[in-house]
């Protein structure tokens, strides 16, 4: 049985959780500036007196719900890529991180960045989980694709590879656009093509393959 300690703990817990699922929501369906505290505290199911206990102002949600939101995207990415080459892991690896743009809550973090570019708030906090993120996909590259990771251009093949999947879904979500952005295997395709060209001056880059 619980005690009355960890039933309020267990009660805090939910509160916060349904308070953020309610700010993500919000900010998929009604975007930034549409968002308030009232709004989703009414979603959220709680008082306004609650959530302003928690979260007194609506800063202080969005920039909960972003770690939220990245932990949930983060949460997709890592799982061991099981591929006897570096070139097979890295095929793989690329699949997971364009799996991730695909999830239900892409969109709302997409909505975010938007509101970065005239929020300075949201952007310093954008910036920084961003870093933290691209940090977690390097080590896990670093893990699984030594001899890749260690070419000089690396990195900036990732923010590359990055940068063209999330161009891709942000153009592909727009109605009419069909035809204006390329469909993930030829994405691929050409992500891999530019990996192996830039090891190929590289003699050990070139056993990986």
């Amino acid at each position: 049985m619980s005690t009355p300690a960890r039933t309020q703990a267990e009660r805090r817990a939910a509160t916060v959780t349904a308070l953020l699922d309610a700010t993500i929501e919000s900010l998929g369906e009604v975007g930034y500036y549409a968002t308030t505290t009232r709004g989703v505290a009414e979603r959220a199911g709680v008082s306004q007196g609650a959530q302003q206990h928690y979260f007194p102002t609506k800063a202080d949600l969005v920039d909960a719900a972003i770690g939220r939101l990245l932990e949930q995207l983060a949460a997709g990415f890592g799982v061991e890529p099981d591929a006897p080459t570096e070139l097979a892991r890295a095929r793989i690896l690329l699949d997971q991180l364009w799996a991730t743009h695909q999830l239900p809550i892409a969109p709302t973090v997409f909505e975010v960045f938007n509101a970065a570019r005239t929020d300075p708030d949201i952007a310093a906090r954008v910036k920084e989980l961003l870093g933290h993120a691209m940090a977690a996909v390097e080590v896990s590259a670093a893990a699984h694709l030594p001899t890749y990771s260690a070419l000089p251009g690396f990195r900036d093949f990732l923010l590359t590879a990055v940068a063209a999947m999330r161009g891709t879904v942000v153009v592909s979500a727009i109605a009419g656009t069909r035809g204006l952005s390329p469909a993930w295997p030829v994405l691929r395709e050409q992500l891999l093509t530019n990996l192996t060209a830039l090891a190929s001056a590289d003699p050990k880059a070139r056993r990986a393959r």
